[in-house]
């Protein structure tokens, strides 16, 4: 016995799903940036401020 996907059987379920994950994937990537942003700074600065106590 052959069974249906869940997208077939289901069509309104999933409706919006693509722009539902595009908009994860931005903020995902948004939240990515952010977070380099901050920690590339702060770990320079940690690390010139252990070179200077060394």
């Amino acid at each position: 016995m052959h069974k249906q996907n869940d997208i077939v059987t289901f069509p309104e379920l999933f409706d919006g799903m693509e722009q539902f994950l595009d908009e994860q994937i931005s903020r995902l990537k948004r939240a990515g940036l952010l977070t380099a942003s901050v920690a590339l700074p702060g770990g320079l600065a940690l690390l010139y401020l252990v070179g200077r106590a060394a």
